[in-house]
């Protein structure tokens, strides 16, 4: 016998392996039988039964910062307490059955004690971790928990919201108790400056859900969108496609009874764009404060632009608000405050959006032309009556009779002198050489809240036009608006020599690249938007004119002087239609000005809804921006500073 007979004989515990491993795949082949054929109808109707709802999940939002870096809007991490109500069908169950003990229900009986079983059931178990986490409950809205179970209850449902670090402590130590509950994690909108800026900046309110918003690149619409805020005013609503990023998605796979089954993130979000501003946080708060040092109440804007190119420094605007209002849900008194059109209008930003009469400070405009077209001789001296004659009208006068140069007609604001040249040039002058400063146009710097104001076309001069507008015109009164922003860029181009700059507010764009890292889109510099036909001697007899103003004792911006820092400037006080209680007319007053004169940097405009005067109203104002402004160095080219690029409060509690 051969040697591998015996061994086939012999070996009896391969044998009994042979037959396990035969046995283990008739098992296996049973098996895969039974869920195949036998189980098929079984399983097919339970995937109908199943499908899948998409769901938006936002981006993290883009931050703002000053030129200097400086986080003027951040994120925030928001802790909230959300229940999962798949989890909790046994209790639903349970609570079901004691409601209706021994009783026999129809149909219909039976789905409204199921609703109040459930509702029962979620309520009980929200005051329960209310107590937990040391917070006073308002009752669970009945119409919300029903709205959500009916519609969304494969997402998890908010509770509690706005947890404290103390609350989310509590219910990370001792929330393991209540089944079906979870911490959650959004992000919220802060401004960590409160009312700095707020009218740049706008603010943010909740997204409403409309279900292919805001996803142009996904093609597709959604079944529910997780909480998420939208710019409303002001940057953060120009720049909300930037800052917003592009939104995620996540497929969640649900049973016939819509609960969870599963879910899966198939598209990561990308986060929005920082935001980089020409403002500089300390000029910011220096004109917001000295804005309302007199008086709290106060309605006006002060404009601060950098004259060599066109920055806005700063932009403030009273009365204001804290966009950290809208994180929250607003009472009716705070929401009459807001939005009451009888009310302070703090969301309207006077400083672009608001339509004024210039006054006095139009005659640098006026007495520019006059001296181009060689109809004023700055040295000629007018004899003034301390009036204006025009037909049976008669025009007043502040600064008193008297004989006035061009230099102090323009310091003591003579109405006769200008309104005297004013008709002698003619209307056509006036308009034709405002429009080289572009009056009557938008600037484009904040495009949501932004008007052109209002200044005579040709056209309009061709038709009912009259003596008394021109004079009118020659003062700033009459058929002519402008805005603080407007006015900001006519000083600077008096300022700088003539040339006309396009407003910036915005530096760049900062892109989180995940290749090539951060990246920084530059918003082009100093764009000339045009340049004033006048020679350089006439801009030198108005520049004098405006210093003499602020530094001489009869000038009506002398409350502006500062010692060693020389200011030029002009006040203004328009007339309007509007009256108080007591009969008095509403003033609006205005001061415009540069510094330093020998060499220019910055234009300051404070304007002053029902002042007294320009000069006691507005220039006192403006002096306080400029004692910060004297102390700081000349702006530098806006350069983000990489060492402040850190992870938000956000991205760190992810």
């Amino acid at each position: 016998m051969s040697p591998v007979s015996k061994t086939r004989h012999a070996d009896t515990s391969l044998q009994w392996l042979a037959i396990g491993l035969l046995f283990c795949f008739g098992i296996l082949a049973g098996g895969l039988w039974y869920v195949q054929i036998l189980s098929f109808k079984k399983y097919e109707k339970y995937r109908e039964v199943q499908s899948y709802r998409t769901v938006r999940v936002p981006a993290p939002r883009g931050l703002i910062f000053d030129r200097n870096s400086v986080v003027l809007a951040d994120n925030e991490p928001q802790f909230n307490i959300v229940v999962y109500l798949d989890q909790l069908r046994d209790q639903f169950l349970e609570t079901y059955y004691e409601l209706k003990g021994d009783r026999k229900l129809n149909y219909e009986e039976q789905l409204e004690l199921g609703a109040d079983a459930r509702y029962l059931t979620v309520s009980n178990l929200v005051d329960q971790a209310g107590v937990l986490i040391n917070e006073p409950v308002r009752k669970l809205k009945r119409k919300a928990f029903e709205d959500h179970y009916k519609q969304y209850r494969y997402v998890a449902m908010p509770v509690l919201l706005n947890l404290s670090r103390e609350q989310m402590a509590r219910f990370m130590e001792q929330g393991s108790r209540l089944h079906g509950f979870d911490l959650e994690v959004r992000s919220k909108r802060k401004y960590p400056h409160g009312t700095t800026a707020a009218h740049v900046l706008g603010y943010m309110r909740k997204r409403n859900r409309i279900s292919s918003e805001n996803a142009p690149t996904l093609q597709m619409s959604f079944d529910y969108e997780l909480p998420d805020i939208k710019g409303q005013a002001g940057l953060e609503g120009q720049f909300e496609t930037e800052l917003a990023g592009e939104p995620g998605a996540k497929s969640i796979l649900v049973n016939n009874l819509i609960y969870r089954q599963e879910e899966e993130e198939w598209l990561p979000s990308l986060p929005g764009k920082n935001l980089y501003l020409t403002l500089d946080t300390r000029i910011q708060k220096s004109a917001e404060k000295a804005l309302t040092h007199y008086d709290p109440n106060i309605r006006g804007a002060i404009v601060v632009m950098d004259c060599t190119n066109g920055d806005v420094l700063a932009m403030a605007s009273a009365p204001t608000f804290d966009p950290n209002i809208f994180n929250r849900s607003l009472s009716h008194a705070v929401s009459d405050w807001l939005f009451d059109d009888e009310g302070p209008l703090p969301l309207f930003n006077r400083a672009t959006f608001g339509r004024y009469h210039p006054g006095s400070i139009f005659k640098i405009m006026v007495g520019l032309a006059g001296l181009e077209r060689n109809i004023i001789d700055p040295s000629d001296k007018f004899l003034s009556l301390g009036y204006f004659p025009l037909g049976k009208r008669r025009i007043d006068d502040t600064a008193g009779p008297g004989y006035f140069d061009f230099e102090r007609a323009l310091a003591k604001s003579s109405n006769p002198y200008f309104i005297h040249y004013g008709l002698e040039m003619g209307p056509e002058v006036i308009v034709d050489f405002s429009r080289q400063i572009f009056l009557g146009e938008k600037t484009g710097l904040l495009t949501n809240q932004e008007t052109g104001g209002y200044l005579p076309s040709l056209q309009d001069l061709k038709r009912g036009w009259y003596d008394g507008d021109t004079a009118n015109l020659s003062i700033g009164q009459g058929k002519i608006d402008v805005t603080p922003l407007q006015m900001a860029v006519m000083t600077s181009a008096v300022a700088n020599g003539g040339t006309v700059y396009w407003p910036r507010v915005v530096a760049g764009l900062e892109t989180m690249d995940p290749v090539g890292g951060k990246i920084f889109e530059r918003e082009p510099v100093g764009r000339v938007r045009g340049r004033l036909k006048v020679s350089q001697d006439a801009l030198q007899v108005v520049q004098r004119a405006m210093l003499a103003d602020v530094q001489t004792l009869d000038g009506t911006g002398r409350i502006c002087k500062i010692d060693g820092y020389l200011v030029g400037g002009k006040t203004g006080t328009a007339e309007t239609n509007q009256k108080v209680k007591g009969g008095r007319m509403i003033k609006h007053t205005w001061f415009v000005s540069y510094a330093p004169f020998d060499n220019p940097r910055y234009a300051v405009v404070v304007f002053v809804e029902d002042g007294m005067s320009g000069g006691a109203s507005c220039a006192p104002l403006a002096e306080k921006v400029y004692q910060t402004l004297k102390d700081l160095p000349d702006p530098e080219p806006v350069k983000p500073q990489r060492k402040q690029m850190t992870l938000t409060g956000y991205e760190r509690a992810l």
